[in-house]
């Protein structure tokens, strides 16, 4: 079990998109309410700053993986995706130093459900973070993944996956949230 402490930068511009629910106030338009609340669709720690979640690196991780389908030399047909499913945690939330007064927004024209196709649209708020950085802790459990292949694999997760709403992996065109490691410092 190994440790490893990363530095990431942003390449491409966060937009978180946590769900706030509908608490909309009598006669307040949807568009209305999206302006009055888009601000708490980030995540906010104890100290009022704003975070990424940690698990979302994970799921990064995961999903490059998964994607890439590289097999294992030496194991027959297994690949990388389940070593890093079962073996690897983010111990940490990556806090961005900045609150979420700071924040701007970006208005993008959304399907009211949610999902891509045809349907009624509307204008959706998000905040949106054109310069980010922070530091992650994940935790490697599995000892067959050494240094080299963590830090390959993490790099190609912040290029084709990346984190938060629009980003890369799930067929956004916005293509937010890619990021890059600036350095990994490893810790038995």
């Amino acid at each position: 079990m190994r440790d490893v402490i990363i530095t990431i930068e942003g390449v491409t511009p966060y937009s978180a998109s946590r769900p706030i629910g509908n608490d909309r106030l009598k006669g307040e338009s949807l568009d209305d309410h999206e302006k009055r609340r888009w601000r708490e669709k980030v995540h906010i720690d104890g100290k009022g700053m704003i975070f990424i979640p940690g698990v979302a690196f994970k799921m990064a991780l995961d999903e490059t993986a998964s994607l890439l389908n590289e097999k294992i030399a030496g194991k027959g047909p297994q690949t990388w995706t389940a070593q890093f499913k079962t073996g690897v945690t983010a111990m940490n939330d990556v806090s961005l130093g900045i609150t979420a007064d700071a924040v701007k927004s970006i208005g993008i024209y959304a399907n009211a459900n949610g999902k891509r196709g045809i349907g009624t649209r509307v204008w959706r708020y998000f905040p949106i973070i054109p310069v980010w950085r922070g530091i992650l802790e994940m935790r490697v459990f599995n000892d067959s993944l050494s240094a080299d292949v963590f830090e390959r694999y993490f790099e190609q997760a912040g290029i084709l996956a990346g984190v938060g709403r629009g980003r890369p992996i799930t067929g956004c065109a916005a293509g937010n949230g890619r990021f890059r490691p600036l350095a990994f410092d490893w810790r038995d």
